[in-house]
C-alpha cells in the first residue's frame, strides 16, 4: 500500500469520528443521514485495505472494521430508541485509535521515491541513495531516466536524447513514457537537473522540470550533480548555484557546513538545506574495482604503462578564446612521453557546447579528436560513467572541475591547469583542493608526466587531510544518510 492511500484512510477515519461525535450530540434527524454515511466510508476502508494490503495483514484490519461498523448500528439502534449511545461512543473512540496506531506502523505501506537522472555520467550524484533506497522495505525505488534537449544556437531545442539504456546494467529503469508522474504521485523525486528551461546548452524535456514535477509530490530533492569548489565571494557562489528548481525544490543535498552557509548568504532558506555530504564521492570510496568494465580498446593500449586522465571541462573553453590550442598542445606533450598512455575526457556536453556557442570552433576541435583517436598511445573516453577512467588511470591533468575534486579522493595527484595553491588565502572554499599541483605553481605538464611514471607523490597526505576536512561523509556514507533523513521526513 502507497503511504498516500494509508494517509488518505487515516484522514477519512477522522471524518468517521467527527460524524458519529455530530450524530450522538444532536437531536437532527440529519444524524440517521451522517450514521449512514459514516457505515458506507466503513466499508470504503475496508475495500481500500483489502486492495492493498496482504490478506494476513488485512485479516487483522477487517476483525477491527467489524467491530467499529457493529458499533455504529449499535449507535443507530440507540438513537432510535432514543437511548443514550455513550458507551457505544466510547467503543468507537477506541477503536479509532487503535486503527490509527496500527496504520502508522504498518510495515506493509511503503514509500514511493523515484530517481530521474538525465545524463547517465551523472548518475553517481544519485546511485548510493538509489542503493539505500532499494535495500530499505519500506520504499519501492524506481529509477525514471528523462530525456534532454541539445539546444541549437537561437535557444529551440535540437537533437533529443535519452540515456537510459546507458546506465549500469545492474541499475532497473522504467521508460519516462510508462511512468505517469500524476498518476502515481511518488513520496519523494530526486532531481539533479537545476536548470528547467535556463540552460543555454541543454533542456530536459519541459514535463521534467521541477515545478512540473513538483505539483505531483510533497518531497522533491535536488542533489547537485557537481562537487562545489571554491569562490571568490558569495556573489560568485550564487552565480554558480542559484538556479531555477532551489526555487520548488523541498530539500538541497548540500556538500558541507560552508556551502549551507553560502547558500543561506544567497537567499536559500536555511530549512531546504541539509548538509550531508554528496554522493559522488561515496562513488569513489566504496567502489569495487573489479565491477568497473574498462574497455578492451584501453587495457590493450596502456598494458603495463601508466595512464594519465586528461579531463577538459566546459568552462575553460567559454572563456579562454586560446582553449583548443592550448588544448592541443597539452595533448601533443602527453603523446610525447611514450611510457604513458593518454585517456581524453571531453566533457559529455563539450561538443554541443561548441556546436550551440561556439559553432566557428567546431572544425578545429574535430581535427583534435582526430589526432587522439589515430595516436598509438592515446584513447578518447565518451563513456557514460568516469568510473573506468577514474580506476584506470594514474593521474589527472584537468581544469578546476566536479570530476576533478572527486578524483582527489581516490588518492591518485591531479594537476590543475588553472588556479593555484597561493589562493587558499583568499577564497572562500567548500571543497579544499589545494593541496593538489598546479601548472600556475610553475609545476609543468612535464613535471606531472614524469612524476606519475616514477610513482611519486609528495603533497598526498596534506591533500588527503584536506578532503576529510571540508566535505562531511566522505567515508561513503552520505547515500544512506540522505536516504534516512529524507525517509523521515517523508513518513
Amino acid at each position: 500500500m502507497r503511504k498516500y492511500i494509508r494517509d488518505q484512510v487515516v484522514e477519512l477515519l477522522s471524518t468517521v469520528w467527527e460524524g458519529i461525535r455530530y450524530a450522538t450530540n444532536t437531536q437532527s434527524e440529519q444524524r440517521f443521514v451522517v450514521l449512514d454515511d459514516c457505515m458506507n466510508a466503513v466499508h470504503s476502508i475496508a475495500e481500500t485495505l483489502k486492495a492493498g494490503l496482504s490478506e494476513e495483514r488485512f485479516a487483522f484490519y477487517e476483525n477491527i472494521l467489524e467491530d467499529l461498523h457493529q458499533n455504529l448500528k449499535d449507535i443507530n439502534s440507540s438513537l432510535v430508541s432514543q437511548l443514550s449511545p455513550a458507551q457505544e461512543a466510547r467503543e468507537c473512540k477506541n477503536l479509532f485509535a487503535l486503527l490509527k496506531k496500527e496504520l502508522a506502523r504498518e510495515s506493509e505501506v511503503k514509500l514511493e521515491i523515484v530517481f530521474m537522472p538525465y545524463k547517465a555520467s551523472m548518475w553517481d550524484s544519485l546511485e548510493s541513495i538509489w542503493l539505500a533506497a532499494k535495500e530499505d522495505e519500506r520504499c519501492n525505488a524506481t529509477v525514471v531516466p528523462i530525456p534532454y534537449y541539445d539546444r541549437n544556437p537561437d535557444r529551440s531545442f535540437g537533437a533529443m536524447h535519452y540515456e537510459g539504456t546507458e546506465l549500469p546494467d545492474y541499475v532497473p529503469i522504467i521508460h519516462y513514457d510508462k511512468y505517469d508522474v500524476s498518476a502515481h504521485l511518488p513520496d519523494v523525486i530526486y532531481i539533479h537537473n537545476p536548470f528547467d528551461e535556463n540552460n543555454l546548452i541543454t533542456s530536459v524535456d519541459p514535463r521534467f522540470y521541477s515545478y512540473n514535477l513538483k505539483k505531483h509530490t510533497d518531497m522533491l530533492v535536488y542533489v547537485p550533480y557537481f562537487t562545489s569548489g571554491a569562490y571568490a565571494n558569495t556573489e560568485a557562489f550564487a552565480q554558480k548555484h542559484l538556479t531555477p528548481a532551489l526555487k520548488v525544490t523541498d530539500k538541497i543535498i548540500v556538500q558541507s557546513h560552508t556551502q549551507k552557509k553560502l547558500y543561506m548568504a544567497s537567499g536559500i532558506k536555511e530549512n531546504k538545506l541539509l548538509v550531508l555530504g554528496t554522493p559522488k564521492f561515496d562513488a569513489i570510496v566504496n567502489l569495487d574495482k573489479t565491477k568497473v568494465d574498462v574497455p578492451t580498446s584501453w587495457t590493450e593500449k596502456i598494458q603495463d604503462k601508466k595512464s594519465i586522465v586528461l579531463n577538459s571541462s566546459i568552462g575553460s573553453l567559454l572563456n579562454n578564446p586560446e582553449y583548443l590550442g592550448e588544448l592541443r598542445n597539452r595533448i601533443s606533450t602527453i603523446l610525447s612521453f611514450q611510457e604513458l598512455v593518454l585517456i581524453w575526457r571531453p566533457h559529455p556536453l563539450l561538443e554541443a557546447t561548441i556546436t550551440s556557442m561556439r559553432p566557428d570552433l567546431y572544425d578545429e576541435y574535430k581535427e583534435i579528436v582526430h589526432i587522439v583517436e589515430n595516436s598509438d598511445n592515446a584513447v578518447i573516453d565518451h563513456l557514460g560513467s568516469t568510473l573506468p577512467a577514474t580506476v584506470v588511470s594514474d593521474g589527472m591533468i584537468s581544469d578546476i572541475s566536479s570530476w576533478a575534486r572527486q578524483y582527489i579522493a581516490t588518492g591518485k595527484p591531479v594537476l590543475f591547469l588553472n588556479g593555484q595553491s597561493e589562493l587558499k588565502k583568499e577564497r572562500i572554499y567548500v571543497f579544499d583542493h589545494f593541496s593538489s599541483y598546479f601548472v600556475k605553481d610553475g609545476f609543468s605538464i612535464e613535471d606531472f608526466c614524469k612524476m606519475v611514471i616514477n610513482g611519486t607523490d609528495d603533497k598526498k597526505e596534506a591533500r588527503m587531510k584536506d578532503l576529510r576536512n571540508s566535505i562531511v561523509n566522505v567515508d561513503g556514507s552520505c547515500g544512506q544518510k540522505t536516504h534516512e533523513r529524507i525517509v523521515s521526513l517523508a513518513e
